[in-house]
């Protein structure tokens, strides 16, 4: 045996006394409770879409009982080489606009239920988009229906929209871009129906719709840059179970 370890250490060219003081080297309790620490850290990041910072992964570490300065997290985030996922540059393509300017009805209304719904693109295989049609709840910080159509059309919208009318209360205002979708005859239609007065925002400026230009933003940096997705089906599927998370487990400091 003694024979074979001197082989390994020559070829190694490892000095016999490092070998030694390694065999005999025994972690400190700081270091068993950073490595403990470590693997809770690596859990909640991967168990959370790999979306969480040091910040929010210390609030859980909190919450789940154990006490740990938010410092100690982000120098041990640091030694294991991970952090919340970043934003990739993405150039959306336009929206095409074929009505003249309708006016912002919820620009000084703080306190009215608004519904904020978008349209924005999903990648399924490169060069190849699907269309996700959302609509969100600023007050309540929920995307109430959402539902992913191959075609970006009125429909997709009319059925987001008659989604979200099954399980909620009807809003005062429904906002939206000034895309052909949103001001077809369909979605006219079916808000006047239901005496929802539609608020548009203004060309040219996305912030107009800010919150849910947001979730968008945060579901595709965080969530479907970062995955492969093999066919529709499991585009669809793994969307919803994000938007779930999102809606049910994410904790929230914004959007």
């Amino acid at each position: 045996m003694r024979h074979r370890l001197s082989i390994i250490l020559s070829a190694l060219k490892l000095p016999r006394s490092t070998y030694y003081h390694w065999k005999r080297y025994q972690p400190s309790q700081h270091e068993r409770v950073d490595n403990q620490l470590k693997e809770k850290i690596k859990l909640i990041w991967e168990n959370n879409y790999r979306a969480y910072g040091y910040p929010r992964i210390t609030m859980v570490l909190r919450k789940s009982g154990t006490c740990v300065g938010s410092k100690r997290i982000l120098r041990l985030m640091r030694e294991m080489e991970i952090h919340s996922l970043m934003n990739r540059r993405f150039k959306k393509p336009g929206t095409h606009v074929d009505h003249s300017q309708c006016p912002n009805l919820i620009k000084h209304q703080p306190n009215a239920r608004i519904w904020r719904a978008d349209i924005t693109y999903l990648e399924l295989r490169p060069g190849t988009w699907v269309y996700l049609s959302s609509i969100y709840e600023p007050k309540v910080h929920q995307v109430l229906a959402f539902k992913i159509g191959r075609q970006m059309e009125a429909t997709l919208v009319v059925e987001t929209i008659n989604q979200a009318l099954e399980c909620h209360q009807k809003p005062q205002y429904f906002h939206s871009d000034m895309g052909s979708q949103y001001t077809s005859n369909e979605v006219e239609t079916l808000l006047e129906r239901h005496q929802i007065s539609h608020s548009y925002s203004k060309q040219g400026y996305p912030y107009d719709n800010g919150p849910i230009e947001a979730f968008h933003s945060l579901l595709k940096r965080k969530f479907a840059f970062q995955t492969t997705f093999s066919n529709f089906e499991d585009l669809v599927i793994r969307t919803s179970n994000y938007i779930s998370w999102f809606n049910s487990d994410r904790i929230r400091t914004s959007v």
